[in-house]
């Protein structure tokens, strides 16, 4: 599909860098003309399990998610449909807002098993190239400007998971942290650190 074609069908990052020649609609014009703070793109990871209550996701997700809301942000999201990609897409279209700031980010495989559902709410679906996981995580940090995310403390997964918690795991979320700055995945950095760095509201100099 041509870029100009169908705005839904373009992450809205894309926008920034199209030629006027292929802008055709008045929705991607509009875009263009908003002012800068809805141009921050907010990639949010994490957990694929946030608890029963989900609890993990209410008390470390939404502060920043809502920040982020108020200063007109726009959002992509990983598909899996547990943890916190699930809980912050029912959390984003239930505030609510506009399907059209969402962007759900799918390898060609995800795409056939999700990509109907997730287009039943109007959001907008992204296919990556790649196959793997770590190809669609590195596709949502290049259209990303900002990340929301948080990592489990040693305490917090060996209570968790139990016997399941392996010292030393790199999760896909502290990827995603070490991506966006440029750290290799192999550099231990410790979870406070992560956390303590992703504790300010984002963009907080826009009030």
């Amino acid at each position: 599909m041509a870029l100009g074609a169908d705005p839904k069908a373009v992450p809205s990052s894309l926008f920034l860098f199209l030629p006027l020649s292929v802008i055709t609609s008045r929705e991607q014009l509009h875009y263009l003309m908003e002012p800068t703070s809805r141009n921050e793109i907010a990639f949010i990871s994490g957990p694929t399990d946030t608890g029963p209550d989900e609890s993990y996701f209410h008390t470390h997700y939404v502060p920043q998610i809502n920040h982020a809301i108020e200063h007109n942000h726009r959002f992509v999201i990983g598909p899996i449909p547990t943890g916190v990609d699930a809980n912050a897409l029912t959390y984003l279209l239930a505030y609510p807002v506009s399907p059209g700031r969402v962007t759900i980010f799918v390898t060609e495989t995800e795409n056939g098993m999700w990509g109907a559902h997730f287009r039943s709410f109007g959001v907008n679906v992204q296919v990556v190239d790649g196959q793997m996981s770590r190809d669609r995580d590195a596709a949502l940090t290049g259209a990303s400007t900002y990340d929301i995310l948080r990592v489990r403390t040693k305490k917090e997964a060996k209570a968790f998971y139990g016997p399941l918690w392996r010292d030393g795991y790199v999760t896909n979320t502290e990827r995603n942290w070490k991506r966006r700055r440029g750290i290799a995945e192999g550099e231990v950095i410790g979870e406070e650190t992560i956390n303590r760095d992703m504790t300010t509201p984002a963009r907080e100099a826009e009030n």
